[in-house]
């Protein structure tokens, strides 16, 4: 989020010590994120955390609580039990438990990561494509029967479709709130309908490909994009996985098709340690239905959720600049990623 939740900071502390008995002087918010509020915890005997606060009034950080009973034992396991060491996971309380509640508010807590998020990196340098290609097979490589224990499998959700039917909907109507964030979001949205409607369906089609498809699937940490990734000192931290599944391995690398696709995939079957095989309508249903889905959320955000106009112009620049700017190249990388994925995949065979 990229305001303050409105908690005076000592009971934050408070809470802090009683569910954990650390002794933090200070909490310093950070403006990121949308599905939860974040804060630097500082102790007094140097020690630092990262908290995760969730509201529970905000529909969809209820939802993301719900999630937490799934990745939080996920990502606790794989550290402590050395399948992923660079990888966030959550402090246990002092009984033993991740999740504090407390007045309509969920927290969790985890060791700090100091280093530079790569969220304002892009485009990724080679070395960087490489690392990140080489985590990503790491995670694919997980024994999925120690991931399934924790984590749902893929079935290809679109229940944000009715939200955003809705969203059309109300934005077409009369006008109901005197806000030039709400006018220029008007502006921008009715004159897309017709291609937003368009998009849905095509992803209602996909949706029915990709169930009928009878493919491997692995553990997927759902969004590694430069925002999930913190690099220090040449290491590589992965964190957020709120998004876990068991799914296909399309399911993440599709964040990578464009111009930096090739050397991704190239050094992924490098790491991955066998001929790659990917279908070009998963990598069509995941790149439009993340696009769709984050638009979504940004409009209900904006027309229902936030109450800070500074969260609003930050969720329709993300609707401006990192959503409906990227609809038409799809299918161009899609295009791009057939020819790749031929030549990467001939490359690995000849090369065993």
């Amino acid at each position: 989020m990229k305001t303050k939740y409105l908690i005076d900071d000592e009971i934050l502390i408070l809470q802090l010590h009683k569910e954990y008995c650390i002794q933090a002087v200070s909490v310093e918010f950070i403006p990121m994120g949308d599905s939860a509020y974040s804060y630097r915890v500082n102790c007094c005997n140097g020690d630092t955390y990262y908290l995760k606060l969730f509201d529970h009034k905000h529909d969809r950080q209820r939802k993301a609580v719900e999630r937490l009973q799934n990745y939080l034992p996920l990502t606790w396991t794989l550290y402590h039990s050395c399948y992923l060491t660079n990888i966030t996971y959550p402090i246990k309380k002092q009984n033993g438990e991740f999740i504090t509640t407390f007045n309509d508010l969920t927290f969790v807590l985890f060791p700090f990561i100091e280093g530079e998020t790569l969220a304002e990196a892009y485009p990724f340098s080679k070395e960087l494509l490489n690392e990140v290609a080489k985590e990503m097979a790491l995670i694919h490589q997980v024994p999925k029967n120690i991931a399934i224990t924790f984590i749902e499998k893929e079935t290809f959700d679109i229940s944000f479709e009715s939200d955003l039917l809705k969203c059309l909907s109300v934005l077409e109507g009369p006008a109901t709130k005197k806000s030039q964030i709400i006018n220029s979001l008007r502006d921008q949205i009715v004159v897309k309908k017709e291609q937003i409607i368009y998009l849905l369906k095509l992803v209602r089609k996909l949706r029915v490909l990709a169930l009928d498809e009878n493919k491997d699937k692995v553990l997927c940490h759902g969004d590694l994009w430069g925002g999930n990734l913190i690099l220090q000192k040449n290491k590589l931290f992965i964190i957020d996985w709120e998004a876990a599944m068991i799914a296909p391995p399309e399911f993440d690398l599709f964040s990578y098709l464009g111009d930096e696709f090739e050397v991704f995939l190239t050094s992924y079957q490098k790491y991955i340690n066998h001929t790659i095989s990917l279908n070009l309508d998963l990598l069509r249903f995941y790149s439009y239905r993340h696009h769709l889905r984050n638009l979504a959320n940004w409009l209900m955000n904006i027309l229902y959720r936030n109450t800070d106009e500074a969260q609003n112009e930050n969720d329709l620049e993300m609707i401006i600049y990192h959503c409906m700017n990227r609809w038409d190249n799809i299918e161009p990388n899609i295009i791009k990623a057939e020819e790749i994925i031929k030549k990467v995949s001939l490359e690995g065979k000849t090369s065993k």
